[in-house]
């Protein structure tokens, strides 16, 4: 009798975390129809269009018709402002259907109407449930046109605006990806295998309970308010395994993205009861040479008997946005300092010449006292650029300090701009 899978028993446990993938306009639909297909376990379904009639061939036990009063069931006709619309007067319904969820996974295509209207208003409406979200969406094709690429990319800000962290998935990589002889309905499933194997990853790595355990509140850690994320599993067999495992995870997969960059890193090693701490060790050695040191990294590790002679590595890698955020920060406000117009100085009324002092009459110098400087501030100069070292920003994790010292090493001198105010700075400081 074989070993049951770590999916065969999410069910039975009575605390799980309530993981919903929501398909949100045809393509999400599509992607979750394809989830189903593979019997992906652990996660609650639900589909929503305009367009009862594409509704109507969901395989999703929950079903909504969005904005059934303003769109008669008829889609949105490629107007992302009537998919807005249709959400926003199914938004009882919507919050309704999420219920308690932990997880809210949004699928959606960018560049058509519901897709692009609608998934920023679930996502909304899941983050004031308090719900992590995390959407997953397509780009179109080049071909289909700059005005479809504008639709898309305007969906995009509204979503990333209302979301945690955001996967995009451009079908352009099809062509590069999928083989001349693939058939569509095979190429559109590689795309949607990087929602599979994000939702499965998260469901195993935080539903399945392990000897070095990961849990929910880490994988938040992670992604709460991460932008740019990125989820891929890697898997290997026989003698190098780890290596092969570890490094089809850092690959990415079809999205080909680096994860060099990432602030926060969450990687589970599952292996059956063979897998040996030389192992992990050389999982996590190989991800740990892919990142940045300054990430925080969370691993776990899984004993699960099915696997037998494979290894899986499961990745989550996030916050790629915010070191580039801070330098763009950091960049824009000293092109600001440097365009700004020169003060004209206010004419000075020269005083009087007085009679010049004899020797007898000027008094002895006397040297006045050291100035004190207050405690908040330091000197610029090495010492001050010592402190800040490699290792103080490693243990930062607020991102304002981490703008602050990106702002003051700019140029590499510019230290005496984090330590010493403005109104003691000398006039020729940049």
């Amino acid at each position: 009798m074989s070993s049951p899978s770590p999916f065969d028993t999410l069910a039975q446990a009575p605390h799980n975390v309530d993981i919903v993938v929501a398909g949100v306009g045809g393509g999400g639909m599509n992607a979750i129809n394809r989830m189903i297909k593979t019997r992906v376990r652990g996660v609650r379904f639900i589909a929503m269009n305009t367009d009862a009639q594409v509704l109507a061939l969901s395989k999703a036990p929950n079903r909504i018709c969005l904005g059934q009063h303003h769109t008669k069931g008829l889609g949105a006709g490629g107007n992302a402002a009537v998919g807005m619309r249709a959400a926003t007067e199914s938004t009882a319904e919507i919050r309704a259907a999420l219920g308690d969820a932990d997880l809210v996974f949004i699928a959606a295509g960018m560049g058509g109407g519901t897709g692009t209207g609608a998934a920023p208003v679930v996502a909304s409406i899941a983050k004031k449930l308090g719900a992590l979200t995390v959407g997953i969406v397509t780009l179109p094709f080049t071909f289909e046109g700059s005005r479809r690429r504008r639709i898309a990319e305007q969906g995009l800000a509204e979503l990333s605006a209302e979301i945690d962290a955001l996967i995009t998935v451009p079908n352009d990589r099809l062509l590069s990806t999928a083989g001349r002889e693939s058939n569509l309905s095979e190429a559109f499933k590689i795309a949607d295998d990087v929602l599979r194997q994000g939702v499965q990853g998260i469901a195993e790595v935080i539903n399945v309970p392990g000897m070095v355990n990961v849990d929910f509140a880490d994988v938040r850690s992670v992604l709460r308010e991460a932008g740019t994320a990125l989820m891929s599993i890697g898997q290997g067999q026989g003698r190098n395994r780890a290596q092969q495992a570890a490094e089809e995870a850092i690959a990415g997969g079809f999205l080909n993205v680096t994860i060099r960059g990432a602030q926060r890193v969450l990687f589970n090693i599952s292996g059956g009861e063979d897998m040996t701490l030389f192992e992990v060790n050389e999982v996590a050695s190989r991800i740990g040479e892919a990142i940045d040191n300054t990430a925080d990294i969370t691993f776990g590790a899984v004993i699960d008997p099915s696997l037998s002679d494979t290894l899986r590595v499961t990745l989550i890698a996030a916050g790629m946005d915010e070191l580039h955020t801070a330098r763009l920060e950091a960049i824009h406000v000293n092109q600001t300092r440097s365009s700004m117009p020169a003060v004209r100085a206010t004419p000075v009324t020269p005083r009087p010449t007085l009679p010049r002092a004899t020797e007898q009459n000027v008094p002895k110098p006397v040297s006045p006292p050291p100035t004190r400087m207050p405690p908040s501030v330091r000197p610029s100069g090495p010492p001050a650029r010592q402190q800040r070292s490699l290792s103080d920003l490693r243990g930062i994790r607020s991102m304002g300090r981490r703008q602050e010292i990106l702002k003051g090493r700019q140029n590499g001198d510019d230290d005496d701009f984090i330590d010493v105010p403005p109104f003691l700075k000398r006039p020729d400081s940049k």
